[in-house]
């Protein structure tokens, strides 16, 4: 892998070069989602984008099954509401983790305002068996104007 072109459906058909591999710890991994956050142009406004389905393709889940799609538009100034945080934990099966849910929403949002993001997403976003919420996998693109 290292040395060589990493080509996926993102990269293209040239891919990317594979300058490292990183190494991590083994999670015990309960369940997986996918988080994102970008700006939905039609809406005007930064939108979270999540799934129960994650650790696969989400483009493909929203073909195949766009009912495991949901959206929340974040307006300018307010900032995540305690009823969309609820829902999103109901949502992704973990309903007595709201306070987590809350917490990883909110740090996306932060991220992706202070860095200028295009987009932030997570997949997986997994829950382990000792019921943590983790970022197993992300990628974040930057607003090349900014």
């Amino acid at each position: 892998m290292l040395g060589q072109n990493l080509i996926t459906k993102q990269s293209g058909a040239e891919g990317f070069p594979c300058n490292a591999v990183y190494m991590v710890e083994k999670l015990n991994i309960k369940s997986e989602f996918y988080l994102s956050i970008t700006l939905d142009r039609a809406a005007g406004c930064p939108t979270f984008i999540y799934s129960i389905a994650g650790g696969m393709s989400i483009e493909d889940v929203a073909e195949e099954s766009p009912e495991l799609i949901h959206k929340i538009p974040v307006q300018s100034g307010e900032g995540l509401k305690a009823e969309d945080m609820k829902l999103a934990a109901e949502r992704l099966g973990v309903p007595e983790e709201v306070e987590q849910v809350s917490q990883m929403f909110n740090a996306i949002l932060d991220c992706f305002y202070k860095r200028d993001c295009d987009m932030v997403e997570i997949n997986p976003l997994v829950m382990t068996h000792d019921n943590k919420l983790i970022a197993a996998d992300s990628k974040i693109t930057i607003d090349s104007n900014a």
